[in-house]
């Protein structure tokens, strides 16, 4: 999938938030669809300011298959983390064919001398990639040091064929939490195109707590997600969907469905019982679902351009 302008302006306020340092590492090398006179503006629009570059750093595309193409004038995955203050950034993937410094299965666990090596990890669209999600996962937690953080951006909607998965946002959510790691952070981007080009991003923030709901779109939805690994972050628990563990760990009287009080209230359980289902759907959308958020009832964070 790669890091489109939109994706640039979310690392750009994370780095905002939390500034790059040390260490980073990309799973699989990420194409980057903005040139570096768009990530340096990113950058002074959001108050963030563009690291220099080492000498030798080039900021033109590193994706061989795009060299004497139109996209060879886009800038590189080194240069956009190193812009946003990484020291260091190393490429891993199954083969060395985009000139991955490090080759390796996610499938299998990583060699001990990849663990806590890292002081951030970017997921730009691999691990819809690897089969076994549960052993890529507790790899990129074992490959974090303490404090590091790890950045998934991965299909949740209307990727059909594009990798094995599209995620739900409780998946990533649920095993960062059962795993002890921090500042967990759960968003779901719905993109606009021109083309085949990604023009901006509608962001919504998710409340795992909430009942979960159908989310439909016509256009693509990302799962964007944010973790930190801390002194007390684990990578082998198996997590529990956070809703339903809730309703495990609350007693039966407590989830019986209160009754109505009230006129209003007892029509309005009435009409959700007797109403065709599209009747439903279009009062929620029209009605019911307040202007700042989808009728899925995530908060709405914004447009990223």
């Amino acid at each position: 999938m790669g890091l489109s302008r939109p994706a640039l302006r979310f690392l750009t306020r994370t780095a905002r938030r939390q500034p790059f340092h040390g260490t980073w590492l990309t799973l699989g090398r990420q194409c980057v669809y903005a040139t570096f006179t768009d990530l340096v503006q990113v950058c002074r629009e959001e108050g963030v300011r563009p690291a220099e570059l080492p000498p030798g750093c080039s900021v033109s595309s590193n994706i061989p298959s795009w060299q004497g193409t139109w996209h060879e004038r886009n800038t590189s995955d080194v240069a956009v983390l190193r812009t946003l203050g990484a020291a260091e950034v190393l490429a891993l993937d199954y083969a060395d064919f985009e000139g991955a410094e490090l080759v390796h299965d996610l499938n299998l666990p990583v060699p001990p001398a990849w663990q806590e090596r890292f002081d951030g990890i970017l997921d730009g669209g691999t691990l819809e990639h690897i089969f076994d999600v549960p052993a890529a996962l507790g790899n990129v937690v074992r490959m974090l040091r303490v404090g590091g953080r790890v950045i998934h951006i991965n299909p949740c909607n209307n990727f059909a064929n594009h990798g094995f998965y599209q995620f739900s946002p409780t998946l990533l959510a649920d095993y960062y939490h059962a795993n002890d790691l921090a500042d967990v952070q759960v968003f779901v981007a719905e993109e606009t195109m021109t083309y085949d080009q990604v023009t901006s991003w509608e962001l919504f923030e998710f409340d795992l707590r909430r009942q979960p709901v159908l989310m439909t779109s016509r256009r693509r939805l990302l799962l964007v997600v944010v973790a930190e690994k801390t002194a007390a972050s684990t990578a082998d628990r198996t997590p529990v969907q956070s809703y339903y563990r809730q309703l495990f760990e609350t007693s039966p009287a407590a989830q019986r469905e209160p009754v109505p009080e009230g006129f209003w209230e007892r029509l309005r359980v009435k009409l959700k019982r007797v109403l065709p289902a599209p009747v439903k759907t279009w009062l929620r959308r029209c009605l019911l679902a307040p202007p700042d958020r989808k009728p899925w009832g995530a908060k709405r964070r914004g447009t990223l351009r």
